[in-house]
């Protein structure tokens, strides 16, 4: 998947940030933060190059042909939305399962 160059350009909410270094703490304190790493790089890599054959569409907003997906990489979970017209991905929030 590596292009040199992304299909996308990528952002997020203040709120997505807030959540991941939420689950970043946690993760550094049950010693699983190298794992939670690797699935935030992979989850980038995939929102930059793939966001729509990765995700499972929700719903499309009514503004700049925009569709909210969401997405699993094990035990993370990500919400996002792609503007297609602009060739954006929003990244909107990141949850956990219980179990990580």
């Amino acid at each position: 998947m590596s292009q040199s160059q992304p299909s996308y350009r990528l952002g997020h909410l203040i709120a997505a940030t807030e959540r991941i270094r939420s689950i970043a703490a946690i993760a550094r304190k049950t010693g699983k933060l190298t794992n939670f790493t690797k699935i935030l790089k992979k989850a980038v890599e995939l929102l930059q190059y793939d966001p729509h054959g990765w995700g499972d569409p929700l719903y499309r907003l009514g503004v700049g042909n925009a569709l909210v997906c969401h997405s699993i990489l094990r035990p993370i979970i990500f919400r996002y939305v792609i503007y297609e017209d602009i060739r954006t991905v929003i990244l909107l929030d990141v949850e956990q399962f219980a179990d990580f």
